[in-house]
């Protein structure tokens, strides 16, 4: 007499085959190429950042370099009004 709702236990089979095997290498390779792909990503992130620095640091030194420019030309702008108010004032009686 079986009874009809007998529990089978969980037995472990020491014997691995070409599925076990096999599982492990495609799991290698998967986990290989994901490792790969994820360097190679980084490394573009890390020449994109590179490349935005080196630009940042460019537009800066032109934009001081306006500035310069702008102040020099503020300068003169400056003397010359100074020139012509001291040529209107020494007119004046």
């Amino acid at each position: 007499m079986t009874e009809p709702h007998e529990r089978k236990r969980l037995t472990f089979d020491p014997t691995i085959n070409a599925g076990h095997i096999l599982t492990f290498i495609s799991m290698v390779v998967a986990v290989m190429v994901s490792y790969s792909l994820l360097d190679k990503r980084v490394g573009v992130l890390e020449e994109r950042s590179n490349t935005a620095i080196s630009q940042a640091a460019d537009r800066q030194t032109e934009q001081k370099e306006s500035l310069r420019e702008i102040k020099s030309d503020i300068k003169d702008l400056q003397r010359s009004v100074n020139e012509i108010s001291r040529a209107v004032a020494g007119k004046r009686p």
